[in-house]
């Protein structure tokens, strides 16, 4: 039974709970409520635990855990029995023959978060809840006594305020008012990393409750007016992964999937990602598409497509500064032309044709960061594609000149350009089809060097990455050489996903772990990546290999509950980084729908492989 291992529910807002089996924190992230401001998606540990205590027959039990310097206290977790953490949080506690469930659920339209407590036969004479609260921005700690806090009644809650926020907490039994600091919580994870690692928590007073209710609610808001009880909620939160049951091989992946949406976005991990264009498009064939969601595709759309500087998509559109990247705008074009495979819903896509080609021209005038050097794209910049790890003026993976994925994504942009003018009936312009006459000879005469796949040219990096896939896998693929592939079973696959580099190149790393600068090195040399299970399976598949093989082989990886960002490189069962990544279950559901399923005679929707 791994007592640490991590649960999390999240909104429709970006707000979240997570925390631990054993309900210790073990990361700055943690808490049974974290909120979400939505111009900007930071998010703010508000609640960071309910510790509490149980009196049966006189005697006091504690379930919860909390770690300090050198020491666990208390130590809650010798009385879990049993644990589930999916759809949502449930831990069957054993006090001495007193049995009792803690179920955690959270609202999706929300920030309302309920605590249930059911008891198996005794109904304890006493409970006395202690919250625990941080007001702080997710990535920090606090020390008393940084904060002032503020506590009172209102419409049926006990509420604690700070600054900008208001808690409130079920108004049940009689409030103590206390006032005290708790010392010294440690979080291990953050330890590990480097990070923030001790804090100070505020514990304003004690909720006493007396005749309880079996089973007992909590709520725990930042909302004005919450609505909806456990049994409501939990109806709802069921209905958002109402189609995963159909799928029994994928049902997690698919049910656990929902937590990335928003009302017009997707987050891109958990827990410390807000929503990136990159991450959205390369998702939402998986994570919507899928489904059927084509509203929630278009308002996405809309959402980027009303926000172009300079004629491209920004890669964050909640940041104060326009972050542009090479490849945000092409995958957004991708995104499309998949919309279309599977809704074949022409007017919308029509709607944006210009938006389309506003954005190739772009890449054909070029600006500071890329340009078009003939037909290919040249970044000038770095980082400038999905290998991004920088520290100060250190980059790690650079790859400047023509990356072997930026051009197999602009091809694909032109061959969607040129696509969606014959669905308007258009002639598509002479510059695009220029470009495209000759591309797929060239691109084999540039991108093979020495019978080895260039990862860039101009310069040549000839390193063995996993970049060279998408020229197989994309809509359009401009590869079909299984050699490539060959080499990608041997030095790039993995059971959890495929090396960002190969074991045999020099730069390689096997571990991701330490310090951020340590563990950034290694981010892009080595680490394996379970979004490019997605890519590689399409590939492969449209290569001959048997979808049933690949399926076998990474079902470890299709059938857990949370799927991370990464994986170490070197025996990559450990899990590393987000513990939820939504590209990483979009290219899986994605690949299962397209590739495999539909390799059994089962296609899941329409024309989705061109």
């Amino acid at each position: 039974m791994n007592l640490n291992e991590e649960w999390l529910m999240a909104n429709s807002n970006g707000s979240f709970s997570s925390s631990t089996v054993s309900f210790a924190n073990t990361r700055t992230y943690h808490g049974i409520l974290v909120k979400s401001d939505q111009n900007s998606y930071n998010r703010y540990v508000i609640l960071s635990k309910l510790y509490e205590e149980m009196i049966f027959s006189g005697k006091k039990y504690t379930p919860d855990t909390n770690y300090y310097p050198g020491t666990t206290w208390p130590e809650g977790f010798k009385y879990i029995q049993d644990y589930s953490c999916s759809p949502y949080p449930a831990v069957a506690f054993n006090m001495e023959g007193n049995a009792f469930k803690k179920s955690l659920i959270m609202d999706p339209d929300s920030d309302t978060v309920i605590i249930r407590y059911e008891f198996s036969e005794k109904v304890p004479e006493r409970i006395n809840l202690y919250p625990l609260l941080a007001f702080r921005n997710f990535n920090n700690t606090i020390k008393s006594p940084e904060k002032k806090f503020v506590s009172g009644e209102i419409d049926g809650y006990y509420t604690f305020g700070s600054e900008n926020f208001l808690l409130k907490i079920s108004k049940v039994g009689y409030f103590i008012d206390k006032g005290y600091w708790y010392y010294n919580f440690i979080y291990p994870k953050e330890v590990e990393r480097g990070t923030n690692s001790m804090e100070d928590l505020y514990m304003p007073g004690t909720i006493s409750i007396e005749n309880i209710k079996n089973p007992l609610d909590i709520t725990v808001t930042t909302e004005e007016k919450p609505t909806g009880g456990f049994q409501e909620i939990m109806g709802k939160f069921k209905n958002r992964g109402k189609n995963s049951e159909k799928d029994p091989d994928i049902s997690a992946l698919r049910r656990n999937s929902s937590n990335f949406l928003l009302k017009n976005d997707l987050i891109a991990g958990f827990h410390w990602f807000g929503p990136w264009a990159r991450d959205t498009f390369i998702s939402m064939p998986g994570l919507i598409l899928t489904e059927k969601n084509y509203d929630m595709a278009r308002k996405i759309f809309m959402n980027y497509a009303n926000n172009m500087e300079e004629n491209l998509i920004p890669n964050n559109l909640y940041n104060q500064s326009f972050e542009s990247s090479a490849d945000a705008s092409l995958w957004f074009i991708y995104a499309l032309y998949k919309y279309y495979a599977y809704s074949l819903d022409k007017a919308f896509v029509l709607s944006l044709l210009e938006k389309v080609r506003a954005i190739i021209n772009s890449y054909i005038q070029g600006n500071e960061d890329f340009s078009l050097d003939g037909k290919f794209i040249m970044v000038k910049k770095a980082p400038m594609t999905w290998m991004d790890a920088k520290i100060g003026s250190t980059v790690f993976t650079p790859r400047t000149g023509k990356p072997i994925e930026i051009n197999a994504l602009w091809y694909n942009a032109l061959k969607s350009y040129v696509y969606f003018s014959t669905l308007s009936s258009a002639k598509p312009d002479k510059e695009v089809t220029d470009i495209l006459s000759g591309f797929e000879s060239e691109f084999a005469e540039k991108f093979i060097v020495d019978g080895k796949i260039a990862d860039t040219i101009d310069p040549v990096d000839t390193s063995f990455r996993p970049n060279f896939l998408f020229a197989y896998s994309l809509p359009f693929p401009l590869m079909t050489q299984k050699n490539f592939l060959e080499k990608a079973r041997l030095e790039l696959a993995t059971p959890y996903g495929i090396r960002s580099l190969s074991p045999t190149a020099p730069e390689f790393k096997g571990t991701y772990s330490g310090p951020q600068y340590e563990r950034d090195s290694a981010y892009h040399n080595g680490t394996v990546w379970p979004w490019l299970v997605g890519p590689y399976i399409t590939a492969c598949v449209r290569n001959g290999y048997n979808p049933n093989d690949l399926y076998r082989y990474f079902s470890q990886l299709y059938t857990l509950n949370y799927v991370p960002e990464i994986f170490d490189g070197l025996n990559p069962g450990n899990p590393r980084g987000c513990i939820m990544q939504a590209w990483s279950y979009g290219e899986l559901i994605r690949s299962y729908y397209e590739d495999i399923k539909k390799a059994r005679g089962k296609p899941h929707a329409g024309k989705v492989n061109q």
